[in-house]
């Protein structure tokens, strides 16, 4: 017993030690060296409360990219250090962690809870205050997922503030999403002959579409949804969850809270009950409530395997809307995270677009 308690504790340190290192070596190689650069993270005030953000540029004269995580609740400032390195030459880019996520979560644990007219009065404060602070016009919304619910609905109502929208994985409507996977699933399930998989696929979906609210329970069982749907479906060539799981815990923009968030999946729920009401609300919220005519540039990315906000749908709606200046790109075999999963080819094809922008 002795002997394995031993080993266990040596391995724990093992890894500790190669973490420590692997944060050390990010530290230093995502370092801001530039004079003129700006990397800092701070609180500032929206909707009365105070809220985190990260901001990191080669110049802080560059224009801004305001990034909306998914989620609802999943911020991703401390884990984007790699990815976001090959913009940070052109362009300053902030992160912000919503209102009952993260950072901002433990800062005001008795805070309002979020809903999506909060939310985009948050956005715009924000958004405001970049304007003010660094002295520019106009910035660039960057949704993923979720944020791009609340980037898209922002930059109809805001040109006058906002240069262009970039939507990864852009979400329409939670339930058709899962409506569109799981035939898709079931389908694939069907060609195997493994029949009462799909059968099993086609019940759960049923309880899902049902949902008017999600509670611990209903989230294990929406979990357990998505594995077995996941059995079946392409998934091209998305990163290994022990990349994924390396590259936030190498991070050295990970904070404490962003830890102690990162497994809090009880609060995570409960803090984003209200939200989930109005997204699970018989009413249907999707994105198909709010103008399509957008008077600014309209950019739409999405991996061609992601099943989560599934390209098909994200294609019908980008045919859809209008824009004085609009383009559609797939990232083949790349799934929810293109940037993570194809983080070159992502950061390749979205410059070369914005480049075309008038900032």
């Amino acid at each position: 017993m002795k002997i394995i308690l031993t080993m266990v504790l040596g391995l724990i340190l093992l890894l500790t030690l190669i973490i420590v290192i692997g944060r050390s070596i990010n530290a230093k190689k995502y370092k801001i060296y530039t004079k003129t650069g700006v990397q800092k993270t701070e609180y500032v005030t929206l909707g009365g409360i105070k809220q985190y953000i990260q901001i990191r540029g080669e110049d802080a004269a560059n224009p801004i990219i305001l990034v909306l995580h998914g989620g609802p609740g999943s911020n991703m400032a401390y884990y984007s250090y790699d990815w976001q390195s090959a913009f940070e030459q052109d362009y300053t880019i902030v992160h912000w962690d919503q209102r009952g996520c993260g950072n901002t979560f433990y800062c005001n644990r008795e805070g309002a809870k979020p809903t999506v007219d909060v939310l985009l009065s948050d956005v715009d404060e924000l958004v405001d205050h970049l304007r003010l602070t660094y002295n520019k016009e106009k910035i660039i919304i960057l949704g993923h997922s979720w944020g791009t619910f609340l980037g898209g609905i922002y930059a109809g109502k805001h040109p006058e503030k906002v240069s262009a929208y970039v939507g990864v994985s852009q979400m329409l409507d939670f339930k058709q999403s899962e409506k569109v996977s799981a035939e898709e699933a079931i389908r694939f399930a069907k060609q195997i002959s493994r029949n009462k998989d799909a059968a099993k696929i086609e019940e759960q979906l049923e309880g899902i579409l049902s949902y008017r609210r999600i509670d611990r329970k209903c989230a294990a069982d929406f979990l357990k949804f998505r594995q077995l749907k996941g059995k079946y479906l392409p998934n091209g060539e998305e990163l290994s969850m022990r990349h994924t799981m390396w590259n936030i815990f190498s991070s050295p923009y990970m904070t404490s809270n962003d830890l102690k968030w990162l497994f809090n999946f009880k609060q995570l729920i409960e803090s984003n009950t209200e939200l989930y009401k109005e997204l699970l609300s018989e009413k249907n919220l999707s994105m198909y409530d709010f103008s399509m005519d957008y008077e600014i540039p309209m950019f739409i990315v999405a991996g061609d395997c992601d099943w989560i906000t599934p390209i098909s749908l994200a294609l019908d709606y980008f045919n859809d809307i209008s824009a004085p200046q609009k383009k559609f790109i797939s990232i083949e075999k790349a799934g929810h995270s293109p940037f993570m999963d194809k983080p070159a080819i992502f950061s390749k094809e979205l410059l070369e677009v914005l480049d075309t922008v008038e900032k």
